[in-house]
């Protein structure tokens, strides 16, 4: 009679891990994954290659990627993430939305109709964008303070390159 085979250790398990990412310009290695769930000692990460204890990656190209969590016992779960690639310009506009604009227009807010957690809703309201953030019409964005000089030509640089995502 043969022995029944041990217990799988991983039956019943699930993992689903979660990330969240920045993304890059095209041609450069600027992005970053970060999983935030799940996290402890016992698990070990990784995005196609050799697994970690550091549950980030830097310096990432834009592309398709893979995020493996795997816990003591071997038992796997895997996400996609997938990290843009942007013109240099519109990265930077990105950037001060990302770092401005919250909490009214991010993170799933909606303020006077807009939300920019989606790259296209920025490139479509480049107008309003440069409206408010520039001209200061009908009043100035940010609520807390205009933007320096600096981050205001970015804008102005975004729009009179064509205020698309490639550039």
């Amino acid at each position: 009679m043969t022995p029944p085979p041990p217990p799988n250790p991983c039956a019943g398990v699930t993992i689903t891990p979660v990330a969240g990412k920045t993304h890059t310009i095209t041609g450069q290695s600027l992005g970053t994954i970060t999983v935030t769930s799940p996290i402890g000692s016992g698990y070990l990460y990784s995005i196609g290659g050799s697994y970690q204890p550091s549950t980030n990656f830097f310096n990432l190209a834009a592309g398709n990627y893979t995020v493996t969590a795997k816990n003591a016992d071997s038992c796997k779960g895997t996400a996609a993430v997938t990290i843009n690639g942007y013109g240099a310009k519109f990265y930077a506009v990105r950037t001060i939305v990302n770092g401005y604009c919250g909490p009214c227009h991010l993170n799933g807010s909606v303020s006077g109709t807009k939300n920019f957690d989606d790259d296209n809703s920025i490139v479509s309201s480049w107008d309003r964008i440069k409206a408010r953030t520039v001209d200061g019409l009908p009043t100035f964005m940010p609520e807390n303070g205009q933007l320096t000089a600096l981050d205001k030509q970015k804008i102005v640089d975004w729009v009179n390159a064509g205020h698309r995502i490639t550039d």
